[in-house]
């Protein structure tokens, strides 16, 4: 079967923020994702790579998502996984967060979630560099 768009990669999705000068600081300070502004009512999040965020002042509030609708960045340790989130509740304050869940470890993989000023959810984890490329070379759950 021939795809209806037979494109090359992702490239990017969208999220919501009230004001990208008040979320920069925390994408940048917090998460440590890179920002550019290209527009004065949006700005790119990025970490190295094809892919990337657009995150678009809506200049109200936003709508809250659920926490299964989230964005999963990576580390590479189960300690760097807990300084995150020890970082997370020092910072939650000044950044206004949210919510900051608990550790939970799941299969090996220790992780948390937190909720951030304009009602995103993120989730820090320790999951291998490689866990898509083996969920996609493992296939679908069958039964």
């Amino acid at each position: 079967m021939t795809a209806l768009v037979p494109n090359t990669r992702l490239s990017h999705g969208t999220i919501e923020c009230k004001d990208c000068l008040t979320s920069r600081r925390f994408y940048q300070d917090v998460l440590g994702l890179g920002s550019v502004r290209p527009l004065l009512a949006a700005q790119y999040l990025w970490n190295g790579g094809p892919w990337s965020l657009v995150c678009v002042a809506i200049g109200v509030d936003t709508k809250p998502q659920g926490v299964e609708n989230r964005f999963c960045l990576r580390v590479e340790t189960p300690q760097e996984v807990d300084a995150a989130r020890e970082t997370a509740l020092r910072l939650q304050p000044e950044h206004r967060i949210r919510e900051i869940g608990p550790i939970e470890v799941k299969d090996g993989v220790r992780s948390f979630t937190l909720h951030d000023l304009d009602a995103n959810w993120w989730e820090i984890s320790n999951t291998s560099g490689s866990h898509y490329d083996e969920a996609f070379l493992r296939g679908d759950v069958t039964g």
